[in-house]
């Protein structure tokens, strides 16, 4: 008598669950957004922030280019105030022995992905674009502020 309960109340757990589980994925489809209405969602978002995607994408390269060049000066005349202390040629040389000692020429640029984003009352645009070299591969992760100065130089 115990064992039918048991497998009775199993049963029902089963099948609860089931319902429990498959429901989401029905009502999933009742407040599904259009494609069309996300794109331009999205769009209205990116309309949004003070940013051109092609104007980021010459400042990425120009700087990578001052960087693979160790053109201190050049990164320090476009960094923001808080960064130009850290753009040293000790920092420099230093970030670029860590991957290897002589990287060689550029061979490949991978895809740039960024995003803006708004912290407080300043927007800032965060681009990563992955190199590689005839040694080594990086990728760069840079930050620009609302003027495009850049603000964060990341390499790893």
């Amino acid at each position: 008598m115990k064992f039918r309960t048991l497998s009775r109340m199993l049963a029902a757990t089963l099948v609860a669950g089931g319902a429990f589980f498959a429901a989401p994925a029905a009502y999933a489809e009742e407040n599904a957004t259009p494609a069309a209405e996300q794109e331009q969602t999205q769009e209205q978002a990116a309309e949004k922030t003070p940013f051109d995607v092609q104007v980021v994408e010459q400042h990425v390269m120009a700087t990578i280019a001052r960087f693979e060049k160790d053109d201190v000066t050049g990164l320090q005349a476009e960094a923001t105030t808080e960064l130009r202390p850290h753009l040293t040629a000790e920092q420099i040389s230093g970030a670029k022995a860590e991957y290897a000692p002589k990287w060689g020429a550029r061979a490949g640029v991978g895809k740039p992905l960024m995003t803006a984003g708004k912290e407080g009352d300043k927007w800032y645009v965060i681009c990563e674009l992955a190199v590689g070299y005839k040694a080594t591969a990086v990728v760069y992760r840079l930050t620009y502020d609302e003027n495009m100065k850049l603000a964060a130089f990341f390499v790893r």
